[in-house]
């Protein structure tokens, strides 16, 4: 399990050659809340809509990501323009509020926990504010089967008993 924090501002290294071939700028998932794979970042005018799928992507070691050649950078088609990144995009998740159907609020989204043999995003940070993450700590919303949609501007948990965890595993 990973937190997208520790995984964006990684170099992308080509294990072939040795070659940085971009920084980790963003995660990208699906509608069905699925990792996709990662926008990057790269040096030169070329900033953004360059991306490598989940499937090319060799490992996300703990300080670089490594792929196995420069031919799995593409560019992002009207599809993948759908995706949701966790810091870019006009449905970006990080600062999204999480409010229960029943109206009552959990928090905003802070940070995603994936999977990354999987690509499944398994778990929300979620913040209550400054003061109350310095007082008492960011909480961790893991819906495991149950599924949360992303609406426009909010996201919707079932009204299902979730459990919330404390993010420093206390």
């Amino acid at each position: 399990m990973r937190k997208s924090r520790d995984v964006i501002g990684l170099p992308v290294i080509v294990s072939e050659t040795g070659k940085q071939i971009g920084t980790v700028r963003d995660l990208l998932f699906d509608g069905r809340q699925n990792l996709r794979g990662v926008l990057l970042e790269r040096d030169g005018w070329l900033r953004r809509g360059r991306f490598i799928a989940v499937e090319n992507i060799a490992a996300f070691g703990a300080d670089a990501v490594m792929v196995d050649s420069e031919d799995v950078v593409s560019s992002l088609g009207d599809e993948q323009r759908e995706w949701v990144g966790l810091l870019s995009g006009d449905r970006k998740l990080k600062g999204r509020p999480v409010i229960k159907a029943s109206g009552r609020e959990l928090g905003w989204v802070e940070d995603v926990y994936f999977r990354e043999e999987m690509g499944t995003l398994i778990g929300y940070e979620l913040s209550d504010g400054f003061l109350s993450d310095v007082l008492s700590g960011r909480k961790v919303l893991k819906p495991g089967a149950l599924h949360l949609t992303w609406g426009k501007d909010v996201i919707i948990a079932p009204d299902e008993d979730i459990p919330l965890h404390d993010a420093n595993g206390k």
